[in-house]
Parts: structure tokens; C-alpha cells; sequence
């Protein structure tokens, strides 16, 4: 059976003994500093950096062609977009579109921007576990007064936790939707836009189906929500702090360009 995307991958690399926290604390700043980059260099640094990083890693490329592979549409919707609706120097004329220099530029720049969030996102989900992920989203929220707002940092953090597990089984219904629609006969190649609708009912019906599975699941185990106490207690090692200094020399780095 096919790996859903953004799922755990066990290793022993040292990405994988990293604490949650700094990975998820280092995933957060080449965030920003994807979308603060405004040069091609600094894309391209950013690019050879994950490059390292799975090296590091020891994950097999296929990992990242599952997570990028979803999106490619959104992706090449997005460079378009810009390639021809963005103002500048007309490379060429069809018709009514316009590509511009400067949105050849832009769309390119943007996409990049996409495909290294998705990238960097994959890494770190492949290479933690999703317990400790909860785990580490609690222990960086726990000191904020999240009971103002009538939550606590418990009950944030599951719900950021199940958003990240439900990713990969919401791609896995989409391909089992399109598998059961194929067999009834539908042509997804002639005109995708026609098969929308009798993707999306199904899916939303499947979809809201697991989430009152799991609520029930949840319930039924005496989930409230409230403070517990774990197997395995998150502490900071040499290795941890070693990081979070890299990263922010490295970002120091990135900023300049």
C-alpha cells in the first residue's frame, strides 16, 4: 500500500533525534525567511540547504515527490497567474495574455516559495512523530494565558496535531474517490472541471464521516482536554541548542540578501 503524504518515517538520523520544539521552532524561521527572500540567490541558498538537510535525514526522495505532488496544480496556477497578469515588458502576445519579464520573475519566485514550504514541511513531519509533535506544540504553548481564551494549550495543540494527521488521510479518500468514481466509468481526463462535483460530495461526506469517527473515538477513551503527563519527557540536549544557534546565524545569513 502507498505511504500517505506527510507522514511519519521512522530513522536514527540526527534529524530525528532532534526535540519537536526545534524543529518545529526551525521550520517557523525558514518560513519567514522564505517569504522575506526576495532574491534568487537566496531562494537558490535556501534550496541547498534542504538539499542538506535530507541528506542528513536519510529519507528517500519519493517522501518529498508525495507532498509536493498534490500541489503541483495550485503551484502551476500560481506561476501562470503571475507569468500573465502581472505588468512589465511584454515577452510575447496570445491572443488576449501578455507574459511579461516581470511576471516570469515573480511567477518563479512564488513558486518557489510554495514548493520550499511544502519541502520543509515534509521534512519535519517525516521526521518526528506525530505524538511529539503534540507534545511539542503543548510545551511551546504552555506559557502563553491561553485560558483567556477559553482553551488551553492542551487542547490547541491536539487540534494543530489532528489538522497535521488528517493531511495525509485526506489526500488517501481524494485517490480512493477518484479510484471508486473511475470504476463507475467517469473520464477524469477529458475535462477535470465536469468531475469536481462528483469529488467533492463524496469527499465531504467521507470526510465529515472520520471526523465524528474520531470524536466518538476520542469520547470514548475519556479525552477532556486536560493536562497529562507523558512517557517520554521533552528535554533540550546539546544538539538542540547547537541548532537553534546554526539557524540563526544561518538566518542572519539569508536576511542580507
Amino acid at each position: 500500500m502507498q505511504e500517505p503524504v506527510f507522514s511519519y518515517v521512522p530513522g536514527t538520523s540526527f534529524l530525528h533525534k532532534l526535540d519537536p520544539r526545534t524543529k518545529l521552532a526551525a521550520v517557523m524561521l525558514l518560513g519567514v525567511l522564505t517569504f522575506r527572500t526576495e532574491s534568487f540567490f537566496g531562494i537558490g541558498v535556501l534550496f541547498a540547504f534542504f538539499l542538506a538537510l535530507t541528506s542528513c535525514s536519510g529519507l528517500p526522495s519519493i517522501v518529498f515527490f508525495r507532498a509536493v505532488r498534490p500541489m503541483l496544480l495550485f503551484i502551476t496556477f500560481i506561476f501562470l497567474a503571475q507569468l500573465f497578469f502581472t505588468e512589465g515588458k511584454v515577452l510575447a502576445s496570445f491572443w488576449v495574455l501578455h507574459p511579461s519579464i516581470e511576471g516570469l520573475r515573480e511567477g518563479v519566485r512564488l513558486s518557489a516559495r510554495f514548493l520550499l514550504l511544502l519541502l520543509f514541511a515534509a521534512l519535519m513531519t517525516a521526521t518526528t512523530d506525530p505524538s511529539a509533535i503534540t507534545c511539542g506544540i503543548e510545551r511551546i504553548l504552555r506559557p502563553l494565558p491561553l485560558h483567556w481564551l477559553g482553551v488551553s494549550s492542551f487542547e490547541l495543540a491536539t487540534m494543530m496535531n489532528l489538522s497535521i494527521a488528517f493531511l495525509p488521510l485526506l489526500f488517501e479518500r481524494v485517490e480512493r474517490t477518484k479510484a471508486a468514481q473511475a470504476s463507475r466509468g467517469m473520464n477524469f481526463g477529458k475535462n477535470p472541471f465536469h468531475a469536481i462535483p462528483a469529488l467533492v460530495i463524496p469527499l465531504i461526506r467521507g470526510v465529515a464521516r472520520d471526523a465524528e469517527e474520531l470524536a466518538l473515538a476520542m469520547e470514548s477513551r475519556g479525552y477532556q482536554g486536560t493536562r497529562r503527563t507523558s512517557m517520554h519527557e521533552l528535554s533540550m540536549q546539546k544538539r538542540d541548542w547547537g541548532t537553534i544557534l546554526a539557524m540563526v546565524f544561518f538566518a542572519a545569513f539569508i536576511l542580507r540578501f
